[in-house]
């Protein structure tokens, strides 16, 4: 009996420590990546051009099933996928619907069908269109994740692009094509586009902007939490791990214009005089924040704390010849009294006069750690910037 007793105990023990670790994988997995998705979605882009490479069956596998885990009213799924690899098809699909002439050259297109047998009754029935669509975003997004390039191009609702898609893919009636996903390994680089805009956005009503012009009020004040120090006194950073983690916002321009990008390298100190604190970094010729650079005065470095490191990841990988990056993260520009532009979200801001630069001279360069890393460096040589620091806040 006590055997019986001991060995249902340890049965429920072992139950209860399943039902925990599923728990904790569960929670863990919904908010683990949290950045990852979001970077997911803001960097995809519409590809139009592949390489010469078949998509594998596995990818395509996954990209069906990212579609079908899409939400669907009433969950109907009303959709069907039609999987064309067939060089041939695809150059049907491409001549007879100009749209998705990429297909041509291209070694995959999904087109997305609303099965109309699966569909809801009555005026429900439209509930197809957004079930397909989401199915349709889900594609796209698992494409980019994968390392594949897509593009959507529509179809429905016309007629003559539905009728020739039916008579390519011997559709029947009840098959509706929403559109054709075409896709591929990508053929050169794309750059997402910035579509931010608190145009489009309103507060509880249409039209109403206040709850927004309150929060821009409520940030732009923030200017006030800056307090003024003293860096050869009240500097306590480690100077070997300052630039390092998430790295460095810099930012040089005017009101006239300016840009800001992340870095991670530097250094900070003493130089040509007692008390005369300088920071100094690094700028490669080919980013777009060099240019400012080249014609500043002053420059701003600005920390930011762990509920912002999604601006300095943003603003590692974006750069601001393709849109307008402070807009896309909804910043807000402060100025110092020299016209040097920072961000109210940052907690420390250094303000730098420009004393010294020049770039690297790879005549100079004595050991094999700078020639091995510009050899694969595609952004030419950095320039080195040395700034007296004029003034320093935190919040």
């Amino acid at each position: 009996m006590k055997e019986k007793v001991l060995i249902l105990g340890l049965a429920l023990a072992l139950v209860i420590v399943c039902v925990q670790l599923v728990k904790g994988k569960t929670t863990s997995s919904s908010t683990a990546g949290g950045d990852d998705v979001y970077n997911n979605i803001m960097t995809r882009t519409s590809v139009r051009s592949y390489q010469d490479k078949p998509v594998e069956k596995d990818k395509i596998e996954k990209l069906l099933r990212a579609g079908m885990a899409a939400p669907s009213a009433m969950n109907k799924q009303p959709w069907h996928f039609v999987v064309v690899t067939d060089k041939k098809e695809l150059a049907d699909i491409a001549e007879a619907t100009p749209n998705a002439s990429m297909a041509k050259d291209a070694p995959l297109a999904i087109i997305v069908c609303g099965d109309m047998t699966k569909a809801a009754d009555g005026d429900a029935q439209q509930f197809w269109i957004q079930d397909c669509s989401a199915v349709s975003e889900n594609i796209l997004l698992a494409a980019h994740g994968m390392g594949l390039g897509a593009v959507w191009t529509g179809t429905y609702p016309s007629q003559e692009r539905c009728a020739a898609i039916r008579k390519i893919l011997g559709l029947p009636e009840t098959m509706i094509p929403l559109n054709t996903i075409v896709i591929g390994y990508p053929d050169g680089e794309a750059q997402p586009k910035d579509k931010w805009n608190t145009e489009n956005i309103s507060y509880n009503h249409y039209g109403n902007k206040t709850e927004a012009d309150n929060s821009s009020k409520a940030t732009a004040e923030s200017k006030d939490e800056f307090k003024a120090f003293d860096v050869n006194e009240d500097f306590h950073a480690n100077p070997f791990k300052f630039f390092k983690g998430d790295g460095l916002l810099i930012a040089a321009g005017d009101k006239s214009g300016f840009n800001e990008m992340t870095i991670g390298w530097g250094a900070i100190g003493n130089l040509w005089a007692p008390n005369n604190a300088t920071m100094t970094v690094y700028v490669a010729q080919g980013r777009y924040t060099h240019q400012f650079m080249e014609k500043t005065k002053y420059f701003t470095m600005m920390v930011f704390d762990d509920a912002h490191k999604d601006i300095l990841r943003y603003m590692g990988t974006h750069s601001g010849r393709d849109g307008d990056k402070v807009k896309a993260l909804g910043l807000h520009t402060l100025y110092t009294k020299n016209g040097t532009p920072y961000f109210a979200e940052a907690s420390e801001v250094y303000e730098c006069r420009m004393a010294y630069h020049t770039t690297f001279d790879p005549k100079n360069f004595e050991s094999d750690l700078p020639k091995n890393f510009y050899a694969h460096f595609n952004a030419g040589y950095h320039t080195e910037y040395i700034g007296e620091i004029v003034g320093a806040w935190r919040k």
